[in-house]
């Protein structure tokens, strides 16, 4: 019995501890919480990303473009959907978008009334956009606030959340456009932004004579928000707001499906848009770090090297200081071998001219030959020499010296 305790004593603490354990993870509460993180950065700078994963998922490939110049690039190319209006602006974009339509081309543009006579595709179309005639405000029916809560009150009962409601409420403001195709699919219910409308010669008056005309149009209570012209044998559709297929608003009613059924069955599908790019400093800081590191070390080499010492002056020790005839030889060699000499003879030059103003009377109302014919007569000198003690500017090194010596002998002599 003896041996046998110590196993005994360790089956039963595992059998305890097994037990304490069992209890803990069942009185543990498991759950799931999903934490909304916000939109992607690439989905801030494509508002048509849910767009382009839509068309992929049904098969179709998707790419961007940010300018016309790259649709000749584009193999395969179905359907081009311009995201932003007045894209077409030259003669030379207008019959490169008229040439792919008519090759079989399938074009979903936007039309905007700002720039829409602007426009050269929405003009060669003669398709205006304005905007929508809003009721006055004495004429427009509100309802009572109670009657409103009476409402809200009776959702809620009925089991509706707060979000169901708000969108309902959203939904009864909203003007619905019915895009009516074969009968095979029937009737799309889309949300256009009923503020603009298309306008066209054609559907204000079908008797108009007016080339090239729709084939389709589809209308709200307000007006009408897409028109489709053949132009070849291509498909040409205007719609007048595009944000039915942004990450808004593309899960909202049918619009979706009509993206889908608006593009080619057969080809890619491009969207042109102005694609916002990363900045200098961002694209630098990706792919040349090195570059920006580098940079900085030289920054901080220059300010150091051209800023101001901090610190106690420390004085210069008097065994280091130059004498004052080693400072004039230094400045004298520094000017000589820089061949100007005529800054040093500068100085004798015009003392010896002072002392000859003050021993000559004439001397300082006549013009300077008639001084160097002065100096001469006093000195018993010929008048060249003199004049060339005073003139001269390029020096030799005997001339130099022959000149300092006849200067220092007019100033003893006068």
């Amino acid at each position: 019995m003896n041996r046998a305790s110590p196993y005994l004593k360790l089956v039963l603490g595992l059998v305890l501890l097994g037990l304490v354990g069992w209890g803990l993870y069942s009185s543990i509460e498991f759950y799931e919480e999903t934490e909304e993180s916000g939109w992607s950065v690439d989905a801030l700078r494509n508002p048509y990303l849910a767009a382009q994963k839509f068309m992929t998922r049904t098969g179709i490939e998707v790419t961007d473009v940010d300018s016309l110049t790259r649709l000749d690039e584009l193999s395969g190319l179905g359907t081009l959907f311009f995201s932003d209006a007045n894209q077409v602006q030259t003669p030379r974009q207008l019959a490169q978008v008229m040439d792919w339509l008519g090759q079989g081309g399938n074009v979903i543009y936007t039309a905007d009334m700002g720039s829409a006579g602007d426009d050269m595709l929405l003009r060669e179309f003669s398709v205006e956009v304005d905007w929508r005639e809003y009721e006055a405000e004495d004429e427009s029916e509100e309802k009572p606030l109670s009657e409103t809560l009476r409402d809200y009150n009776r959702q809620i009962e009925a089991g509706k959340s707060r979000e169901e409601i708000a969108q309902s409420l959203d939904d009864e403001e909203i003007a619905i456009t019915r895009v009516q195709f074969a009968d095979d699919i029937g009737e799309v219910e889309v949300a256009f932004d009923d503020a603009k409308i298309l306008l066209h010669p054609y559907i204000l008056d079908t008797d108009s004579i007016i080339d090239p005309r729709p084939f389709s149009w589809s209308y709200s209570e307000h007006g009408v928000h897409m028109m489709q012209f053949e132009v070849g044998n291509g498909l040409l559709t205007i719609v007048s707001d595009p944000g039915i297929w942004t990450s808004y608003q593309i899960d909202r009613y049918d619009h979706a499906y009509l993206l889908w059924l608006l593009s080619s069955g057969e080809g890619n599908f491009a969207i042109l848009r102005s694609v916002l790019r990363d900045s200098i400093w961002a694209l630098m800081r990706q792919n040349a770090s090195e570059v920006l590191i580098a940079a900085g070390l030289l920054i901080l080499i220059w300010i150091w090297r051209t800023a101001y010492r901090f610190g106690r002056l420390v004085p210069r020790s008097a065994s280091y200081s130059r004498a004052l005839g080693e400072h004039f030889s230094s400045i004298s060699h520094y000017l000589w071998h820089r061949r100007q000499g005529r800054y040093l003879v500068e100085p004798l030059r015009t003392r010896v001219l002072r002392r000859a103003s003050l021993t000559l009377g004439e001397f300082g109302q006549v013009d300077q030959a008639r001084q160097f014919e002065l100096i001469a007569q006093r000195c018993d000198l010929n008048p060249e020499a003199i004049a060339r003690a005073f003139t001269s500017a390029d020096f030799s090194e005997a001339s130099f010296v022959q000149t300092v010596r006849l200067l220092k002998h007019i100033e003893q002599s006068l």
